[in-house]
């Protein structure tokens, strides 16, 4: 689907967009799966120090922020950076959830995807991360 923030991207069917001032989700039926994309414009140190400052704030917008790291990786042959943390989720109700993030620069920009998700469904939060990490297509 092409978002009218000018991207494309593969979600699941069902899932319902929201937006807040800078970000696009996309959320199942259930609430319990949430893709989320930003477009930013790059900043100092790439997307690796991006995602160094975002894991040193966790704890500051994940409550109950741990298992957390960041590694470099790519992303379609470009510098990219891997955030993955585990924290306590949106209420004491939803329980614990788990975050896999990336970031990456693109002809002056700076995308960021990830998906959120509950800790006792990581393998199909992977394939819902991947699926959207590999379909995403940034605007012309």
């Amino acid at each position: 689907m092409t978002d009218r923030q000018g991207f494309r991207i593969t979600v699941p069917v069902g899932y319902q967009r929201s937006t807040d001032d800078r970000r696009v989700f996309y959320v199942s039926p259930d609430g319990a799966f949430r893709i989320g994309i930003k477009v930013d414009t790059a900043t100092a140190g790439g997307p690796l120090g991006a995602m160094r400052r975002s894991d040193a704030n966790g704890a500051d917008t994940n409550p109950g922020f741990r298992d957390h790291s960041v590694v470099a990786t790519t992303h379609n042959g470009l510098p990219a950076a891997l955030w993955e943390f585990t924290w306590n989720g949106f209420s004491a109700a939803e329980g614990p959830r788990h975050t896999f993030d990336v970031c990456w620069d693109e002809n002056g920009r700076m995308y960021d995807v990830w998906v959120s998700a509950p800790v006792g469904r990581l393998a199909e939060a992977r394939s819902h991360f991947d699926t959207a990490l590999d379909s995403f297509v940034p605007a012309g």
